[in-house]
């Protein structure tokens, strides 16, 4: 096999972050974990020319194997739905936001990123690239769920809060995510991704 560039885009949505990529360039191999069916569709449609770069994958991904369920924001770009459930008076903390509303709850298959990488990866997997999470809540319970192989990663972004619970219950911090992303011997920086400073995008790579 050619030596391809993995990307791993863990809450993929519409697949902002990794469609062009897989489209416009030839080296890279793109897993995309969505659970939403609505997004799982999308994302079959537009790769559908590169179903042999782009694989998606129709699970939540957490620190846990089994079900749960999952409260789709079916509003806006579809981008808050999560595991988690909204926490209150978000009126009061996003003021203006009208999106943070679920529109229907499913259950879904929820895997671990060490269960696919073992059992249910279709190629071996050696390194990651580039790592991509947006899992509205639940990415240090992802890079948790990677076990062992959080070290093939090269370099990703994550996303946490500036506050605790600031729009979901049990949403993981920046203060731990950055902690847990050290102690793994990643250089972190992050910077603030939204307007009210709620919550941050932690830019992190191995140390050389």
């Amino acid at each position: 096999m050619k030596n391809y560039k993995i990307l791993f885009d863990v809450g993929a949505n519409f697949g902002t972050h990794s469609l062009d990529k897989i489209k416009n360039t030839n080296d890279w191999i793109c897993f995309a974990f969505e659970p939403t069916p609505k997004l799982v569709q999308h994302l079959l449609n537009q790769s559908k020319h590169f179903s042999d770069r782009y694989y998606v994958l129709p699970y939540a991904i957490s620190d846990f194997n089994g079900t749960s369920d999952f409260h789709i924001a079916g509003q806006a770009d579809w981008g808050c739905s999560s595991l988690l459930e909204f926490s209150h008076n978000l009126s009061e903390t996003w003021p203006g936001r009208t999106d943070f509303k679920v529109t229907e709850t499913i259950n879904v298959k929820v895997i671990t990123l060490q269960k696919f990488i073992e059992e249910l990866c279709p190629i071996k997997i050696s390194h990651i690239d580039y790592f991509h999470c947006d899992t509205q809540g639940s990415d240090l319970k992802v890079l948790k769920g990677l076990g062992q192989y959080i070290n093939l990663i090269e370099e990703g972004v994550v996303e946490a809060a500036n506050k605790e619970d600031i729009l979901y219950f049990g949403q993981n911090t920046a203060i731990e995510t950055g902690k847990y992303l050290q102690k793994h011997k990643f250089i972190t920086y992050k910077y603030s991704n939204d307007c009210f400073n709620n919550e941050v995008n932690i830019n992190f790579k191995k140390e050389k």
